[in-house]
């Protein structure tokens, strides 16, 4: 019996403690638990700051250390996606949405999810694979059906659509989503009433609902109850107020209907109620730069930044407005302002970034390249910088070095629309179309909407002589955005290539009809009747594009060469004139005025003209090239020159550097022009075309040796790039020093590139003939003389032709 109890006691002081030992294990897995829901939190919430501030890079990493606290955990990874999508990176919230759904066969709502983007996309087959998968895991899902039914929709296929969604509410009346699907069923079927009542009688039933407000709006717009629709949208900013993008709807209904004061008016109410929301803000100033114009813009947002000067987005748009006023000055001022008040914050280095772009864009590739060292040695994968290397690296024509650097980030980013387009442009560069279309159709297939993307891939097909085809990329524009203006300019431009005036008239105007405020389809009416050699008739479209636009260039340009083809210069002038005496800072005008009395041989008049327009716009240099004709035309060279190296230093313009070699050379200071050359050189060493017009310059005027080998030094970037015209000139410079193997390796590699110039043919018969190769090198003197081209070397090619016998 005490055996028994002694038993008894050890049976139950085991059980005992292993209880307590499993209360302990499950107090310790839900403290790990609530410290893992702490960091994913944290993460989540980190994730969110990072992305708000621009630093997507940190944001997705956040986001990646929130998925990885539990990376089996689809209900994590499912939040993450909807934060993902919420803040508008459909792309990173897709490849969550996708990992939930490798992860677990059971995975609903994140097919569901993963569905409505594809259906939104108009990836309709990749949408139907979603929902039959959803319904394959629970038939009678709502949400599901939902989605098939909008997948049937699109499919056209609307009658069983009709049936889902019928179906749907005769078992729950009252469903929203189904409600919905019915409703925009019955609005493509015509039967607006219809639509309209359904969607009435759920507001009844649901009166804080925001979707059904939504659709309804929508049908009041379409069967122009424009005063329902405005009351159904103002409602739903009353019903939530926080949020900006029922603000942005109204506003866009009032732009619609023309009434930009409303508009305007809605923009700045949502910034007097939403104080703190810097895209609010960032709104009203768009409307302003595209409905007002870009000074208004400017002034609004200047105390904007002021008064929140730790608002980078908005100093960043300043920035932005500054440069398409071309205001060089402030745009550098108020980068540097920005990478110094944000120190080490992420806005830093994409003010750093934004301010290398722009050094970039005014051919002040060194200082770009500073800027993205310092960027790239912070953070080596920051994707933006890699993209401007690229960019750098194709602006020195070295396409090899953009290519490999771009392939690079499409394996990592396959899906990058940013880096498709410019590998496109490499590809271009590269002299290979179909590459470039390749990676065109790919940004296509992402977003078929990218309308710049579509007009790229038209233009590409228009070079390569497939007009028929560049037409059907038009038509699916149109399909997909009946009233494009960019794919109706596209399109006249395309009838006035083909000479076809009347169907280029007839897009002008449907320009002119849809764009009423816009100068496009008056311009482009005016230059119908240019080109077809009517120049009277086009100098009313251009005056109407001109008081549209007053201060566009194109028009205005094109309106003084009608006056000067009519003989009427003194409409010219009298235009221009007007237009400095109501803009005194408009430097393409006084231009203009100059390029007038230069015809008339008034010089003193055009030069007074020239230097205005260059005490308006020192960075500019056509007033610089232009001045310098006047000075030559005067027999006063040595002003010329001096107008030139002005330029120069206030532009960096190659046109100005070219303007100055010609001038030297026709002078017969060949050392002047090889100094010259070799200063651009120091400024830009690793300019390609620096390197090329020094080389190549040296090759035929070097006067010592020390020149020589300093050329010498410089060929192996030439050699490395594949740009056929760098390598004959590196090939010709080996040529000349007697290196004839060397030379017909890079001659015979740019042939392959597809050079085929006569000045090429010329170098590799002249190289096959000093390897006593006489049939290759009669055969290549033969294509060059054959052409009919003059080039330097012309008679010593046929004279050799003469000498050479073929055994």
């Amino acid at each position: 019996m005490l055996l028994q109890i002694t038993n008894h006691s050890t049976c139950w002081s085991v059980k005992r403690c292993a209880r307590n030992f499993l209360l302990l294990n499950l107090l310790g897995f839900l403290a790990a638990c609530d410290y893992s829901q702490t960091q994913r939190s944290h993460y989540i919430e980190e994730g969110k700051r990072f992305y708000k501030s621009g630093d997507y890079q940190k944001a997705h990493k956040a986001f990646d250390k929130a998925a990885a606290v539990e990376p089996n955990n689809s209900q994590y990874r499912l939040q993450i996606a909807e934060v993902l999508s919420n803040l508008g990176d459909i792309q990173s919230a897709v490849k969550h949405y996708q990992e939930i759904i490798k992860q677990d066969e059971q995975a609903l709502i994140a097919r569901i999810k993963l569905g409505q983007i594809y259906l939104l996309a108009g990836k309709i087959p990749e949408a139907e694979k979603m929902a039959q998968e959803a319904l394959a895991l629970e038939a009678d899902n709502s949400e599901a059906n939902v989605l098939m039914g909008g997948v049937l929709s699109a499919q056209n296929n609307t009658d069983a659509a009709f049936v889902i969604a019928e179906k749907l509410l005769n078992k729950k009346p009252d469903d929203i989503p189904a409600t919905l699907l019915l409703a925009s069923l019955n609005a493509k079927a015509g039967k607006l009433d219809k639509a309209v009542s359904l969607l009435q009688h759920s507001l009844e039933k649901n009166p804080r609902e925001v979707a059904p407000r939504l659709l309804l709006a929508n049908l009041y717009r379409q069967t122009k109850q424009a005063d329902k629709a405005r009351e159904l949208l103002s409602a739903i900013i009353s019903l939530e107020p926080k949020q900006l993008n029922h603000r942005q709807r109204l506003a866009v209904f009032y732009l619609e209907a023309k009434q930009l004061g409303e508009a305007e008016e809605v923009l700045r109410t949502a910034v007097k109620d939403l104080p703190e929301d810097e895209q609010a803000k960032l709104l009203l100033v768009e409307f302003l730069a595209t409905q007002r114009s870009p000074e208004v813009a400017i002034a609004e947002l200047i105390p904007m930044v002021e008064q929140k000067p730790e608002d980078y987005e908005l100093r960043f748009k300043l920035a932005d407005l500054q440069f398409t006023q071309q205001n060089n000055t402030e745009v550098e001022e108020i980068l540097i302002d920005t990478i110094t008040l944000a120190t080490q914050k992420p806005q830093a280095i994409k003010a750093r970034n934004k301010l290398a772009q722009f050094y970039l864009a005014n051919n002040r590739t060194e200082e770009a390249k500073k800027l993205l060292e310092t960027t790239l040695d912070e953070q080596p994968d920051n994707k933006d910088a890699l993209i401007l290397k690229a960019r750098l690296a194709l602006a020195d024509n070295n396409v090899a070095e953009a290519i490999a650097g771009l392939r690079h980030l499409l394996a990592e980013q396959p899906d990058n629309i940013k880096v498709l387009k410019l590998l496109s442009q490499a590809h271009v560069s590269n002299n290979d179309p179909l590459l470039a279309l390749e990676n065109l159709q790919k940004v296509l297939e992402l977003t078929p909407s990218d309308e710049a993307a579509r007009l790229e891939l038209v233009d590409l097909l228009l070079k390569a002589g497939n007009t028929k085809l560049a037409e059907q990329q038009l038509n699916t524009l149109f399909k997909l955005n009946p009233e494009s203006k960019n794919g109706l300019e596209t399109l006249t431009k395309i009838y006035l290539a083909q000479k076809q005036w009347k169907q280029a008239r007839q897009t002008a105007k449907a320009l002119q009809s849809l764009y009423a405020s816009d100068a496009s389809g008056y311009y482009l009416e005016g230059l119908s009747y240019q080109k077809e050699g009517e120049f009277n008739k086009s100098i009313e479209p251009f005056v109407l594009a001109l008081h549209k636009q007053p201060q566009a260039i194109e028009p205005l340009s094109q309106l003084i060469a009608a006056y000067l083809a009519v003989r009427q210069p003194e409409k010219a002038l009298g235009k221009l004139n007007e237009i400095v005496k109501n803009q005194p800072k408009h430097f393409i005008a006084y231009n203009l005025i100059g390029s007038i009395y230069g015809d008339s041989n008034k010089f003193n008049e055009a030069i007074a003209a020239y230097q205005k327009a260059i005490e308006i716009k020192p960075s500019w240099s056509k007033s610089y090239r232009n001045l310098a004709v006047i000075k030559q035309l005067q027999k006063k060279p040595e002003e010329a020159i001096e107008v030139l190296k002005k330029g120069i230093n206030n532009s960096d313009n190659t046109d100005l550097v070219n303007d100055l070699a010609q001038i030297y050379h026709d002078r017969r200071e060949y050392g002047q022009v090889i100094a010259l050359y070799e200063k651009i050189h120091q400024k830009t060493p690793e300019s390609l075309p620096a390197i090329n017009d020094l080389v190549s310059y040296v090759t035929a005027y070097a006067e010592d040796n020390s020149q020589l080998e300093q050329a010498a030094n410089l060929l192996d970037p030439l050699l490395q790039s594949n740009n056929p015209y760098l390598l004959d000139t590196a090939a010709w410079f080996m040529y000349r020093q007697a290196q004839y193997e060397q030379a017909k390796q890079a001659l015979l590699k740019a042939q392959t590139l597809g050079l085929a110039s006569a000045i090429s043919q010329y170098h590799l018969g002249m190289t096959f003939f000093k390897l006593s190769d006489k049939t290759q090198a009669k055969q290549y003197l033969q294509k060059a003389v054959d052409s009919k081209t003059d080039f330097n070397g012309l008679k010593e090619a046929k004279e050799l032709l003469r000498s050479i016998v073929v055994k």
